[in-house]
């Protein structure tokens, strides 16, 4: 019954949300509100999100590829869309642990190799959207952006290249770590072994997202789809407000879609319901539309990305029989048993 409960939870929050919506937004739900969107451009954000969907899909089974493990393009697009239904039904993107423990059980993928393809994802994510909104930011308001805006945009960067950075140099201090003298004073005796074992697995994520930068070809491959995905994403916005009537530049569009996106990079609700409105209402307000327009665009955005994407979701979760998903807090996953992955450069060379 758990995860009936957890169905129950996102109703009463998406509930929640509408009546926000309106209320806040002073939208008259009336025949006049409904005749004023243009069914024709709202089709077109239905297309926009289910191909941004099958590009997550084939990006994720070329990351995989890439790594030494080739799935099925249907599986990997399959087994995304249950991650994104869990994602939105429990907080904190708990649809990617799914994601790894599934690939555990179905192809013996082991978990610290998962992790990496969903990390390889992540940095991939943040790359794309930091330069979309750079460049929506340069077009959209030229010498007018937020200060707390650029701050935001500035910090997830930093943050970005010291990830880069560690990668870089954190296998050249693997050594240090199990060997060092300083450390072997710091670990007890008694947890060595334990402390042996998670590097073993910690440098092997590592390693899995390292394998995708040994490969040009699939790297600028995924590059690609990873700025066809948010291109999607806020031709969403773009194809909303047309149907409403209302003519804006692209990169409006371009930039709200890619800050409202940052500031729900990591999701406090399911769904980030709340979260992400608030910030989507704000930056549209920001661009001159009224309250009860970015309130409307909102609402009809939400409906296909999140209401009407959860039944159907979670049919292909079923359908493809992923639905264990929803009781991993009761599946047993064994600790992940890698090998410590080798620094010398004449190995990597070899490997690759």
């Amino acid at each position: 019954m758990k995860k009936y409960r957890r169905l129950w939870v996102i109703c009463i929050l998406s509930a929640l949300t509408i009546f926000a919506l309106l209320r806040l937004g002073n939208i008259d739900i009336s025949f006049e509100t409904l005749a004023r969107v243009n069914l024709g451009w709202y089709a077109l954000v239905v297309v926009s999100f289910y191909a941004s969907i099958i590009a997550r899909g084939w990006r994720w089974q070329g990351i995989l590829k890439a790594m030494g493990w080739p799935v099925g393009f249907v599986y990997a697009t399959a087994l995304l869309t249950t991650g994104l239904f869990t994602s939105a039904i429990l907080p904190a993107r708990a649809g990617d642990i799914g994601r790894v423990a599934i690939l555990k059980q179905d192809h013996k993928i082991p978990i610290a190799q998962g992790i990496a393809s969903i990390a390889s994802e992540r940095a991939l994510d943040v790359f794309s959207i930091l330069t979309l909104a750079m460049i929506a930011a340069w077009l959209a308001l030229p010498g007018r952006i937020p200060p707390e805006v650029l701050q935001l945009m500035l910090g997830v960067g930093v943050l970005f290249i010291l990830g880069l950075v560690g990668l870089l140099i954190i296998p050249g201090i693997e050594n240090w770590l199990r060997e060092g003298r300083l450390v072997k004073k710091m670990v007890p005796t008694k947890g060595w072994s334990f402390f042996q074992k998670m590097l073993d697995f910690g440098f092997s994520l590592i390693e899995g997202v390292r394998m995708l930068g040994r490969k040009p070809g699939s790297l600028v491959i995924a590059i690609g789809q990873s700025f066809l995905i948010w291109i999607w994403d806020a031709l969403m916005i773009y194809f909303i407000l047309i149907s409403l009537g209302i003519v804006a530049p692209f990169s409006m569009s371009l930039f709200t879609a890619m800050i409202s996106d940052l500031m729900t990079a990591v999701p406090l609700t399911p769904g980030a319901l709340g979260q992400f409105d608030a910030t989507l209402i704000s930056l549209l307000t920001l661009f001159g539309l009224t309250r009860s327009d970015s309130s409307l665009t909102t609402l009809l955005l939400r409906l296909i990305q999140l209401w009407t994407f959860i039944p159907i979701s979670g049919l292909a979760t079923y359908i493809f029989g992923f639905s264990r998903v929803l009781n991993l807090d009761s599946t047993k996953i064994n600790p992940p048993q890698v090998p410590p992955v080798s620094t010398s450069p004449a190995s990597n060379l070899a490997e690759s």
